[in-house]
């Protein structure tokens, strides 16, 4: 887990090439040559070949965090095979490897090659950025002041939140006014340059928010948000649901629809799984687009629910007695994303299955399948 603003932003660099333009200048500061060759490999990463003191080397990186051993000892081999004979190999990562096995490894490589060997893992470039004359390239790269690095992004994020919450709890959304006579789902997506280094951009400058639950009208922006949401009555001018991103980069989505009726009661909707990861997965879409990079943290929370259970599908067989969620703040599992290409309904299954079984639903939602080997899919329910 990240602890600086630093390390949370190096993690989250995002792709193979933008880990490369960090790593070609920090080796420009060791008074290397850079050539850039153009060779992209399936995760981003690129070959760049290198030049200091008449002596010639060959640069890769990825961000790849699996099997990291197996990674560089193919791209080795893989340097191995071009017609230039080098005398060095160089690999930049952010994964964090064990000194013990990043030493062994370079000593394996350079006995097997006959190069000099230095694998940049997470641990090496961190201590390169922290050094004082490369603090312009942390801030160029990665959004962050190294000399504040010792602030935490996840404190700065939970005490944002929180914030956020407590104005929820009085029915104030960020603009105009919200219904008052249903229970509120609400979805805080943060990035972490969102508190780090956020961009501070007004409306005109921030890309239009998707839609929720896909039923939105068109974006309008106020000062430094901009807000898609539909009215639950235009003459009114009463909120039932939007989403509203800040000029900080964080989103604030909230729905007062997620609530039907079953055998005379109301409940919050089985699809309420369905409707927030397809929520999260437009958000990341949108931070993609617009060149924010994660981690991203997302918190799912329900204000004013304490008497509501799940109402579950009409055929579909339950538990013998369910439970209403029996607090009127049910602040669910923080999720942290570290890949915004990674599966969002798989990242968001924990805290999906707490409120399922918050409910009285003892295997978890009904919207995940698991194999045989324990792994869960994502399988939405089809009423």
């Amino acid at each position: 887990m990240p602890n600086t603003n630093l390390e949370a932003n190096l993690r989250g660099i995002g792709d193979g090439a933008r880990l490369e333009e960090l790593a070609v200048d920090l080796l420009g500061r060791e008074g290397y040559d850079v050539d850039p060759t153009g060779v992209r490999g399936p995760d981003g990463g690129r070959d760049a070949l290198l030049e200091r003191s008449g002596r010639q080397g060959v640069l890769h990186c990825s961000i790849q965090s699996r099997r990291i051993e197996d990674k560089i000892r193919s791209d080795a081999e893989s340097a191995a095979d071009r017609p230039e004979d080098f005398d060095f190999f160089i690999f930049a990562t952010t994964t964090q490897m064990a000194g013990v096995t990043r030493d062994r490894l370079e000593d394996d490589l350079a006995s097997e090659y006959e190069w000099r060997v230095h694998i940049k893992d997470f641990a090496r470039l961190r201590k390169d950025l922290m050094d004082v004359e490369n603090h312009d390239l942390a801030q160029e790269h990665l959004n962050v002041d190294p000399s504040n690095a010792l602030d935490n992004p996840e404190n700065d994020i939970e005490e944002l939140y929180q914030a956020q919450i407590s104005r929820l709890q009085e029915r104030r959304p960020r603009h105009g006014e919200l219904v008052e006579d249903q229970p509120i789902v609400a979805v805080h997506i943060f990035p972490v340059e969102s508190v780090s280094d956020p961009p501070e951009m007004i409306a005109t400058d921030l890309p239009e928010p998707p839609k929720f639950r896909s039923r939105s009208a068109g974006a309008q922006g106020f000062g430094d948000l901009v807000v898609t949401a539909p009215y639950t009555d235009l003459s009114e001018g009463l909120f039932s649901e939007y989403i509203c991103l800040d000029g900080d980069g964080w989103v604030e989505a909230v729905t007062t629809k997620l609530v039907i009726e079953r055998s005379e009661r109301q409940g919050i909707a089985w699809y309420i799984d369905k409707e927030i990861v397809e929520l999260v997965g437009r958000v990341c879409e949108m931070y993609q687009d617009s060149g924010f990079f994660p981690p991203v943290y997302v918190y799912i929370t329900l204000i004013d629910s304490g008497c509501y259970t799940i109402e579950k599908p009409q055929r579909l067989i339950g538990p013998d007695v369910t439970r209403p969620i029996n607090e009127d703040l049910l602040q669910l599992k923080r999720v942290k994303i570290e890949d915004l290409e990674s599966d969002i309904a798989l990242t968001l299954r924990e805290p999906l299955y707490q409120l399922w079984n918050r409910v009285g639903w003892q295997h978890g939602s009904i919207h995940y399948s698991q194999n045989d080997d324990d792994s869960f899919e994502w399988d939405p329910y089809e009423a």
